[in-house]
């Protein structure tokens, strides 16, 4: 098939369009940095299939970060046949910084202007036939929120892409008489040095090389004296650019991309009508003021953790009685086998039941998140963040990958990519898994319905989430200043526009979370809930019986007293017995490296024992949160939760840490340090709880 770069600066609409053309459902939000690696997909043409590469948002081509190379990588690799370089109609004079870098590759490109809607709406209309003459390129206009031009940029895909050579490649930058002369010389002593060893073309080499791109710069200084000449040789052509102009090579040549930017802009537009609009300025003015930011955001989510309480409580509880009444149908279906019908109903629907029944919480959670993000109000919330998180040691960056981070810690870490400097990255991968992903509410949500009155339960669970923030921000100042110090950053991000919120796309991260949640349910938590059901129920000593209840069986006390997860559980319960834990807890939460969410499943397969308890209206709880408030006191339950926020990260994390480190050093450091501060606070807490 041929092959099809997507490529275009962050928040451009990049993703939606791929979506739109390939039918994927990749994460689309309105805030920078959303897609962190490459990504493919088909697109069905009439002339035959194209594969579609979605790569990186970048603003250029050459600097430093790591999705940069990536894109820089892709484009000079030999299986590309066609460009789509995606820009924001409404913001050219940035946007085409980058189209004008794409004539290095000699590649047919296509410029898709989207956002025509939106430009439409403020005023901006151009002329894009003079535009193709003047840049070289083909332009198609789409908005793709609302699926226009897509059929059209299909058809121009298929009929570029199957005869790429029929198509002109993008006129080449015309930086001056002498910038060019300066090019020219820099890739005639290139040859030498080059012969075929990099990927990248010689032109664009020869630019980085007067640009001073320390990591060309670095490459060339490896390849004896061919290499070093080729340097010096930049050096000296930097110095006459430098004379000349009395400015900074780098300097030099992004001037003359702005300054050919800034005309081109003026030469197509036809009509500006563009005013402010006057009602986001004022919304703005307060929703980034220095000193009202920050607390309108934590109010932002106060509501949020609310509303999913108060939406989300009913919800769980219909569906806890349908997996009750499934396990009731099952139990009597088993009857004849009291060991299969004891893993059926107490390993497989008690331990998978259980997780799945906070599905509805979740998912008007995340509901909530992709409202922030669509309507362009999480990137306000970076923007105000910074300034405390440059205090605390962080990089403003690592804000977004944080923010992921309340979802899963997985694709958090992997967003620190986005961050150049390897000592920022590596500190905000280190306190990523204090945040509170998703996997944790259900936890949360247990202990919390349990144990505390309804009037409060959306304040503590956002307590907890604060917590998350404020020991990963504190860690963070501490790592700053001692193990990862300097590496310090200006952080540059574009604040996008309001928009109203896409219910498509909406729904999409809805159904992606549901389906990962389930996908999780299915394959790792089954997986572990059966293996925590056998450690549960052996190996039995010979007097023990398994009995049955309500057409169900379930392990007899005396059974789980002697079982392989009371013997792991009692091995640290001298210790953990000083956070208020238990054996129970303790093989909870041991479960829990598999997944956080098995807490809950173990839990539900250790309380399976029902003990007639009804509550004060004479109607039956759930059976776990029953058993939860009989055994454990709303003091436990906070250093439990305290102690699930902090310690024992998954081992998904644990991979995905090793994976974007790089080091096991620093991904075992990172997990005893966790486990360590988790149950040492646990422990501060109860010990002081207990005395007041």
């Amino acid at each position: 098939m041929p092959k099809v770069a997507l490529l275009g600066n962050p928040n451009c609409g990049k993703t939606t369009i791929f979506n739109a053309l390939t039918g994927a459902r990749q994460h689309v939000g309105n805030y920078p940095g959303v897609t962190v690696e490459s990504k493919s997909g088909v697109i069905h043409t009439e002339r035959g299939d194209v594969l579609a590469v979605d790569l990186p948002g970048v603003y250029r081509l050459g600097g430093g970060a790591p999705e940069e190379r990536v894109v820089t990588e892709s484009l000079s690799g030999k299986d590309i046949d066609l460009i789509v370089n995606v820009v924001d109609s409404t913001n050219l004079d940035r946007h085409l910084y980058l189209t004008l870098q794409l004539w290095h590759f000699s590649l047919p490109v296509i410029l898709v202007m989207n956002m025509t809607d939106e430009a439409e709406s403020q005023g901006l209309l151009f002329d894009v036939e003079l535009l193709e003459k003047l840049l070289g390129v083909r332009i198609v206009r789409t908005s793709g929120s609302r699926g226009e031009g897509i059929e059209t940029l299909k058809r121009m895909i298929a009929s570029v892409a199957f005869k790429p050579g029929g198509y002109e490649h993008p006129k080449p930058m015309p930086y001056g008489v002498t910038e060019e002369a300066v090019i020219e010389e820099m890739k005639e002593s290139l040859r030498n040095a080059v012969s075929g060893r990099d990927p990248e073309p010689e032109s664009y080499l020869a630019e980085k090389l007067l640009e001073g791109d320390q990591e060309i710069v670095s490459r060339f200084e490896q390849r004896g004296n061919e290499g070093r000449a080729a340097v010096e040789k930049a050096a000296l052509l930097r110095r006459v650019l430098t004379e000349r102009d009395n400015l900074p090579a780098p300097v030099v040549f992004a001037d003359r991309r702005y300054g050919y930017i800034s005309g081109l802009v003026r030469e197509v537009l036809l009509e500006n009508r563009r005013e402010r609009l006057l009602w986001t300025d004022r919304l703005d003015s307060v929703a980034t003021h220095r000193w009202f930011g920050i607390p309108l955001f934590l109010v932002a989510m106060y509501v949020v953790f609310y509303v999913t309480f108060t939406l989300g409580d009913p919800l769980v509880g219909w569906t806890e009685t349908f997996f009750e009444w499934l396990g009731a149908k099952a139990g009597s279906l088993l009857s004849d086998s009291p060991q299969l019908q004891s893993l059926v109903c107490d390993g497989v629907l008690g331990g998978v039941g259980g997780v799945l029944s906070f599905i509805p919480t979740i998912l008007i959670l995340f509901l909530f998140i992709a409202l922030l993000e669509e309507s362009g109000y999480m990137a306000r919330a970076a923007f105000i963040m910074d300034r405390f998180m440059h205090k605390m040691g962080l990089h403003g960056k690592s804000f977004i990958p944080m923010l992921i981070g309340f979802g899963c810690t997985v694709p958090a870490m992997m967003a620190t990519r986005s961050i150049e400097s390897r000592r920022d990255r590596l500190a905000t991968i280190f306190v990523l898994p204090l945040m509170s992903c998703g996997a944790r509410l259900p936890i949360f949500v247990l202990f919390i319905t349990a144990l505390f009155p309804e009037g409060y339960q959306a304040e503590i669970l956002w307590c907890f989430y604060l917590i998350g923030i404020l020991l990963a921000v504190s860690t963070a100042r501490v790592l700053k200043s001692t193990l990862f110090k300097g590496g310090d950053e200006l952080f540059i991000m574009e604040l996008p526009p309001y928009r109203m919120p896409s219910s498509c796309n909406l729904m999409m991260v809805m159904w992606q979370r549901a389906l990962m949640y389930l996908k999780k349910a299915g394959g790792m938590i089954l997986f572990a809930s059966v293996i925590l059901w056998f450690l549960n129920t052996h190996p039995g000593s010979e007097d023990e019986t398994v009995r049955q209840e309500d057409g169900g069986v379930v392990a007899s006390a005396q059974v789980l007293e002697h079982s392989y997860s009371a013997s792991i559980g009692r091995f640290f319960e001298p210790l953990t017995q000083y956070a208020g834990m238990d054996w129970k807890t303790n093989s909870a939460l041991i479960g829990a490296f598999a997944a956080k969410e098995i807490f809950v499943a173990q839990l539900g397969i250790l309380y399976a024992v029902p003990e007639g308890a009804q509550d004060d209206s004479g109607e039956k709880q759930a059976l776990l949160r029953r058993e939860i408030s009989t055994h454990y006191s709303p003091l436990q339950g906070i250093c439990l939760m305290l102690v699930c926020l902090i310690a024992m990260p998954c081992m998904a994390t644990v991979a995905t840490m090793k994976k974007e480190s790089g080091s096991w050093l620093f991904t075992l450091g990172n997990v005893l340090f966790l486990n360590f501060m988790g149950l040492f606070l646990a422990i501060l807490v109860y010990q002081i709880g207990l005395r007041l």
